[in-house]
């Protein structure tokens, strides 16, 4: 009767041994797969909150897939957040333009040579200024994941405004060899129009972010050479820009 229990305790004891080996395996195991464990503390909500705030934007614009001149605008936009999907804010952009490439003629009986000033006062885009008014609807908002140690949040707006234009009248072939004679320009004269548009904000702090927009531009403009009615005009802008929020930090939740 000794022998089933000596058997007994020894496949005991061996069990015991082997649960008691396995226990640090098992353990470091976990330890292994939650290496990153309470490094990134969880984030709920939306922690970077416009909802009554007023937003200050310093931006510079440049236009896209010109076909006479490129233009160099610096921005200023003001906004009120009523919530945190819609806002309302008041822009103005204005700067300067260069010709393109596209300004270089080669007639058939003579050498490729930039276009004069004179000629280029009878086509489109030579654009001044853009003052607006801008409606804003912010439906998405996530939280960006960066080398699993830091967290950066973002929100990403629909973008429809109407806009007041500034541009440098466009004159026909008749009109331009007067001014060659005289010395001198068209004026600026100025079309109302409106734009559509994709804009997203990367947020640092609570009261600054970095805004990336892209827009496209629609207006009606009179192109003498081209017939007497108003041609469409759109114009694409790309803009990046710095947001500053007012308050500073976030306002509470009613």
């Amino acid at each position: 009767m000794s022998a089933p229990r000596n058997h007994a305790a020894t496949a005991a004891f061996l069990a015991f041994t082997l649960a008691a080996a396995g226990s640090p395996s098992r353990a470091g195991a976990q330890s292994k797969s939650d290496v990153f464990a309470g490094k990134i503390p969880p984030v709920a909500g939306q922690l970077f909150a416009k909802a009554g705030r007023v937003e200050l934007t310093l931006s510079g614009n440049f236009s896209l897939d010109d076909a006479f001149y490129q233009k160099y605008f610096a921005g200023l936009k003001a906004g009120y957040h009523f919530n945190e999907f819609l806002s309302l804010s008041a822009q103005v952009a204005a700067g300067f333009t260069r010709t393109t490439s596209s300004t270089v003629l080669c007639p058939s009986n003579a050498g490729c040579h930039e276009a004069t000033a004179y000629q280029l006062f009878q086509v489109p885009g030579n654009m001044k200024a853009v003052y607006g008014l801008e409606g804003a609807w912010s439906p998405i908002y996530g939280k960006l994941n960066a080398f699993s140690e830091k967290v950066g949040h973002f929100d990403m707006s629909l973008l429809a405004g109407v806009d007041l234009v500034a541009y440098k009248e466009v004159i026909s072939s008749e009109q331009a060899a007067q001014l060659e004679q005289s010395g001198g320009e068209p004026p600026i004269t100025r079309t109302w129009g409106g734009h559509l548009g994709l804009g997203a904000r990367f947020f640092f702090t609570p009261w600054l972010a970095l805004r990336a927009e892209v827009k496209d531009y629609l207006f009606r403009i009179e192109i003498p050479n081209s017939g007497t009615d108003k041609k469409l005009q759109n114009q694409l802008f790309t803009e990046f820009g710095l947001s500053f929020f007012l308050p500073f930090s976030n306002r509470p939740h009613p």
